[in-house]
C-alpha cells in the first residue's frame, strides 16, 4: 500500500510556520533600525517613529461600499485610533478598482421599479492629514471617479464559477456594458447616459481628537468629525448634491503581534437634491479588522466593514440589505513610505456591496514631530 506524503508535508509546514510567528521575540519597535534626524539643538531625534512604549502598527485597509448610489454619500472609513504628532503631515494616495453589479425590476401599485448597474468603477482619491498641538488633527480628502463599462466582467464570471457562486444575470448581457439607471415611479429618475465618466466626486474634510494615545498597555481611543461637501456633478453620478455629516469613534489595542482595530459612527444624510425621496435620514457605520505583524515593516491585516441601508422605498430584497463586506491583505513599511495591496469581496448575497475590488494605497509622512 502507498502512502500520499504531500499533504503531511504540507501540514508540517504551515504548524512551523505558525510556530515561528507566534514565538515571542524582542520588541518590534526596538529591532527596528532608525536613523536619526538633524534637529535645531545637538540632540537628535527620530522622524515618524513610535516612542518605545508605542508598538510599530501599520493600521487597517480605508474602506467603503462602493455601489454607485452609496458611492455618492459619506462613508467613514477605518482607520488607526491616532492622530498625526504636531509637525507631522500624512499623504495618502488609495486606488480602488471594483466591479458592479445589479439588475432587477419589480411591479407595484403606482408602476415599475428598477434598478439596472452594470460597470466599473474606479476611485483615486488623496487624503492630507496635518497634526496639530493638544491632540488634534485636520484632515481633508479629494476624489476622483472614474465609471465605464470595464474589462473584468469575464474575470467575474469565472471567479464566480470557481466559488460556485450564483452569477446573478450576468450571462444574459454583454461582457463590457455600460449601465446607470434607477426609476421609482413618481420619485425617482436617475440615469447616467454617458458610457465614460471621469471627474471630481464630493470633498470631505475632517477633524479627529485623541482621547487615549495607543501604547503596549493603553488603548487608543480617537474621535471623527466628518463633513462632505457637494463638489461633484450629479447628473454624471459623481456626488450627491448635498452634504453629509458623520461622527465616528475609533478603538485599536494589541497584543505582540496582533492588534485589533474597530470604529463605529452615525451618518447623517443630506436630504435636499436629487435623491431626497429615497433616502433615509441616517445610517450607522461600524468595523472591525485584525492586523498580524509578521517582522516590523510587514504585516497582513483582515477586517469587516459594513453600515444599515441608505435607501428606503424600494421593494427588492436587495435594496433592504445592509452592505457588508470583508477585505484581506497587506501592507509593508519602507522608511517613511508604507504600501497596501487588498482585495474585499461581499459578504451577503445580493447586497449592495460590489461583488470584488481591489484596493491599493500608498501613504507617506513629511515634517518632523514636535519633542
Amino acid at each position: 500500500m502507498t502512502y500520499d506524503v504531500e499533504p503531511v508535508i504540507r501540514l508540517l509546514a504551515t504548524i512551523a510556520l505558525l510556530l515561528s510567528v507566534a514565538t515571542p521575540r524582542s520588541s518590534l519597535a526596538d529591532s527596528a533600525p532608525v536613523a536619526p534626524v538633524k534637529t535645531d539643538s545637538d540632540t537628535p531625534v527620530t522622524a515618524h517613529r513610535p516612542p518605545p512604549d508605542e508598538p510599530v502598527r501599520l493600521g487597517p485597509f480605508q474602506q467603503r461600499t462602493r455601489h454607485p448610489l452609496y458611492l455618492l454619500h459619506l462613508q467613514p472609513s477605518p482607520r488607526r485610533a491616532r492622530v498625526m504628532d504636531p509637525g507631522t503631515v500624512q499623504i495618502t494616495v488609495q486606488g480602488d478598482w471594483a466591479n458592479v453589479w445589479e439588475k432587477w425590476s419589480r411591479r407595484v401599485a403606482a408602476g415599475g421599479q428598477r434598478q439596472d448597474f452594470d460597470l466599473e468603477v474606479v476611485r483615486t482619491a488623496m487624503t492630507l492629514r496635518v497634526g496639530l498641538p493638544r491632540g488634534i488633527e485636520l484632515g481633508i480628502e479629494v476624489p476622483f471617479i472614474s465609471l465605464t463599462g470595464g474589462v473584468t466582467d469575464r474575470t467575474i464570471q469565472s471567479w464566480h464559477r470557481l466559488l460556485k457562486a450564483e452569477n446573478g444575470g450576468r450571462d444574459g448581457v454583454r461582457d463590457g456594458r455600460f449601465k446607470y439607471a434607477v426609476f421609482m415611479p413618481n420619485e425617482l429618475d436617475y440615469t447616467v447616459d454617458r458610457e465614460v465618466v471621469m471627474g471630481l466626486g464630493d470633498i470631505t474634510t475632517e477633524l479627529s481628537f485623541q482621547f487615549l494615545k495607543p501604547s503596549r498597555t493603553v488603548p487608543g481611543l480617537m474621535a471623527r468629525l466628518m463633513l462632505k461637501l457637494p463638489t461633484g456633478a450629479v447628473e454624471r453620478g459623481l456626488g450627491s448634491g448635498d452634504p453629509d455629516m458623520a461622527v465616528v469613534v475609533h478603538f485599536e489595542h494589541g497584543w505582540r503581534r496582533f492588534a485589533v482595530y474597530a470604529n463605529a459612527g452615525v451618518i447623517v444624510l443630506g436630504r435636499e437634491g436629487l435623491l431626497k425621496d429615497i433616502l433615509r435620514p441616517a445610517s450607522f457605520t461600524f468595523a472591525s479588522g485584525l492586523e498580524l505583524g509578521i517582522t516590523s515593516g510587514w504585516s497582513l491585516v483582515a477586517q469587516v466593514h459594513g453600515n444599515t441601508t441608505f435607501h428606503e422605498g424600494f421593494v427588492h430584497r436587495f435594496t433592504k440589505l445592509s452592505p457588508m463586506a470583508l477585505t484581506v491583505g497587506t501592507r509593508v513599511r519602507i522608511g517613511e513610505l508604507d504600501l497596501g495591496l487588498a482585495m474585499e469581496q461581499d459578504i451577503l448575497n445580493g447586497d449592495p456591496s460590489a461583488d470584488i475590488t481591489m484596493v491599493f494605497d500608498a501613504v507617506v509622512r513629511v515634517g518632523r514631530p514636535r519633542r
